[in-house]
């Protein structure tokens, strides 16, 4: 059986509440030690207290060890008889035992010689294991005038500070579970309601149909993570918006281009089985489908180029290239195509070499492309000029023709694919491919095109390459 992932809640919540339980469980630690050094030191420090207090109220006459205070005054009868519930007096030097407390006595706690001079020479604390408990004791070495060493140990029971630790180490036990699982709770309903507004992006994400690519997802207006994921997801839905409406508009226009000469063809072979009877119109006929059949493929080929541009399946070679010369070699190329349309073809360039780096084959398609489109929009008697020139860092190629223009809402779409102004501009040939290969050809080479154009007064394309870095 596979498990089921653990969704981002819950991950989220597990980090949480382990953060959590680390932090608490290192807080217990460290307060538990705390307050048990405290507690000890505290202890420690109140029996050297009581042991410096005791000794003034102490005397030894004769071998003997006698407290004198006051009974009547209650701040000393108390302060006696608390530091004296387990309290113990030495002779050092014979080890005898001159007195102690009843406690003691009951416990049968009495020191040999060889544990009174260990004792003597140890630390000023130790503690000692009962059967009433734990006890701790002060030592505390008095040396009377006479030269005699006494001992004096002062106790006290250790009982009410363990008691303390255990009820703390307890509390920490029942209260740390609790807070654990309190923090799971909390985590889970913080973690849902930070994951909210990702779940309504998915949400809206998902009512977002191939068909309703103009809806968005909502933005808060914060400027957080989450609405810049927000913006992101937009602006991929607006490219991929664009992309769809550029599909439609391709399937309608290659249908549209397709179903024309196919309508021609199916037409003109209807007609001819109907009523053509001699060879010669039999030729007419055939000789009229051969020029469809031509626009097709020049079509077909331009759309497989395009496509194939577009893909990088067309490598884009990087050479120096005259463009001077290019550029006036294809022009002279021209002049039969305008002398038969009885429209003036110049070429001008006031310098005799521009050099640029790029595709020859490729600026090649686009000369020819750009002054076959001016020829062919432009009426007999009209006139295309083709200029070369540099400016700057930068080689420009002109082509203007005196034909009717580009009306205005047209001049930002020519470049795309199958589009086609008016009839007067386009007269019915091409397919609306030749700008959209420039386009692409220019782009590929790092340059732009633009054009200007004014109905019934000419158009001009202007293309800017970068010119040749020489060192």
């Amino acid at each position: 059986m596979r498990l089921r992932p653990i969704g981002i809640r819950g991950r989220l919540t597990l980090s949480y509440v382990l953060i959590f339980a680390m932090a608490l469980g290192g807080f217990g630690i460290v307060s538990y030690e705390f307050l048990k050094s405290r507690m000890d030191t505290a202890l420690s420090e109140e029996l050297a207290e009581r042991a410096a207090g005791l000794r003034g109220y102490l005397r030894f006459d004769n071998g003997a060890a006698t407290l004198r205070f006051n009974p009547n005054d209650p701040e000393q009868a108390y302060f006696v008889q608390v530091s004296t519930r387990y309290y113990q007096i030495y002779d050092a030097n014979s080890g005898m035992l001159l007195a102690q407390s009843p406690e003691l006595d009951f416990l049968g706690m009495q020191l040999t010689r060889d544990e009174l001079r260990t004792i003597i020479s140890g630390p000023p604390f130790y503690d000692v294991t009962t059967d009433q408990g734990r006890l701790r004791f002060r030592n505390e070495v008095i040396r009377a005038p006479t030269g005699e060493v006494y001992l004096v140990q002062i106790g006290a029971s250790m009982k009410q500070m363990e008691d303390d630790l255990r009820n703390y180490f307890q509390l920490l036990l029942w209260l740390i579970p609790v807070s654990i699982a309190v923090a799971s709770l909390i985590g889970w309903w913080t973690s849902g309601r930070a994951l909210r507004p990702i779940t309504a992006l998915a949400e809206s994400a998902q009512r977002i149909e191939l068909t309703e690519l103009k809806n968005r997802l909502p933005v808060r207006g914060t400027g957080d993570e989450l609405d810049q994921l927000a913006g992101t997801f937009n602006e991929t839905f607006s490219r991929l918006a664009r992309t769809v409406d550029e599909m439609k508009q391709f399937t309608a226009s290659i249908s549209h281009e397709l179903r024309t000469p196919l309508s021609i063809l199916r037409g003109e072979a209807e007609i001819a089985l109907m009523h053509a009877g001699s060879e010669e119109e039999y030729r007419r006929v055939l000789s009229s489908q051969l020029e469809e059949f031509d626009k097709l493929t020049r079509m077909i080929n331009q759309l497989l180029t395009l496509a194939r541009a577009e893909a990088g399946e067309t490598p884009i070679t990087r050479k120096p290239v005259d463009l001077v010369e290019l550029v006036k070699s294809l022009t002279d190329q021209m002049l039969p195509v305008a002398e038969s349309r009885e429209v003036q073809l110049h070429f001008e360039c006031e310098r005799d070499s521009i050099v640029v780096t790029g595709d020859a084959n490729w600026l090649e398609r686009v000369v020819l492309n750009l002054v076959d489109n001016a020829i062919k929009f432009t009426q007999p008697g009209g006139s295309v000029k083709v200029a070369v020139r540099s400016s700057e860092d930068k080689a420009v190629l002109e082509v203007t023709d005196t034909g009717a223009g580009i009306q205005p809402d047209s001049l930002p779409h020519i470049f795309e694919r199958f589009y086609q102004a008016d009839a007067a501009r386009s007269g019915g040939e091409g397919a609306g491919l030749g700008l959209s290969l420039v386009k692409w050809a220019v782009d590929q080479h790092g340059g732009t095109i633009d054009v200007a154009s004014q109905p019934d007064h000419g158009t001009t394309f202007r293309v800017n390459l970068p010119l040749i870095k020489r060192s």
